[in-house]
């Protein structure tokens, strides 16, 4: 069958490029006993290797052009389940009741994904998504420039690695930058949201990022408090003055908005 991707859709489909296919596999090691979700299976090349090593395999595809496709190769496989519907609709409640997503995700809403996994951790314990280079070198960023508050959004809920790059010539249609696979696996201890509250890190978090070009100080005067008052707080932190947010390491941004909200 022929198809024509759309670029609505962020379709950007890796090609039958065997190497790749079994980097992703032999990474995500997925298990006999899994229910594994793919979203934005395309035309289903890893599908079938999927289909391959896990108990279940459930596709979530917005494209109706590719529901023939997808159910003429795979439709005869007790294993397989496709939903047509956009991901960010799905109820993954319905869906899973525990599994991973490993997937070559839409990178048009690649945020949007990953927060909606975040919040489904208690049925996903782990995905191994392909994302924008530079999508997953910003997530897994341990300090520099790359850092941002969707690279706190992640560390405060999990784990995120970097685990290989894929050129954009082994996509069809080529995109205009090369792609990565990294995963995130979610912390069964909670370590940081049972220290902090979600609200308050965050809040915190937004504010030291709101300008990336000026320093902690400038930043978080944006919450009402003097600057005077922030260097104090900052100096008892030995955190200094002209530091920007992008170098402050998790566990500072949590001693720091605990530190401000001291009564």
């Amino acid at each position: 069958m022929s198809f024509k991707h759309k670029k609505k859709f962020g379709q950007n489909f890796l090609t039958d490029q065997n190497d790749v296919l079994n980097k992703i596999m032999e990474v995500s090691n997925v298990q006999s006993d899994e229910h594994i979700i793919e979203i934005g299976p395309g035309e289903g090349a890893l599908t079938a290797l999927l289909l391959e090593a896990a108990e279940k395999v459930t596709c979530i595809e917005i494209d109706t052009d590719l529901e023939k496709i997808l159910r003429k190769k795979y439709s005869d496989n007790s294993k397989f389940n496709l939903i047509m519907q956009d991901v960010l609709t799905v109820d993954l409640k319905e869906v899973i009741k525990n599994g991973r997503v490993v997937a070559n995700i839409p990178y048009y809403i690649t945020s949007p994904i990953i927060n909606k996994i975040i919040e489904h951790r208690d049925l996903i314990s782990e995905m191994f998504i392909m994302v924008q280079k530079e999508v997953a070198e910003r997530v897994c960023a341990k300090s520099g420039k790359e850092r941002s508050v969707l690279t706190l959004a992640v560390e405060y809920y999990g784990e995120a690695e970097y685990l290989f790059t894929i050129p954009k010539a082994f996509f069809t249609p080529p995109p205009k930058v090369d792609s990565a696979f990294m995963s995130i696996k979610f912390y069964n201890d909670r370590r940081y949201e049972d220290r902090i509250g979600e609200e308050l890190f965050f809040k915190y978090v937004k504010a030291a990022f709101s300008n990336k070009r000026k320093n902690i100080i400038n930043n978080l005067a944006t919450l009402g408090y003097s600057k005077d008052y922030i260097r104090e707080k900052l100096a008892v932190l030995q955190i200094p003055e002209t530091e920007r947010a992008e170098n402050l390491t998790i566990e500072q941004f949590i001693d720091l908005a605990e530190l401000f909200e001291e009564k």
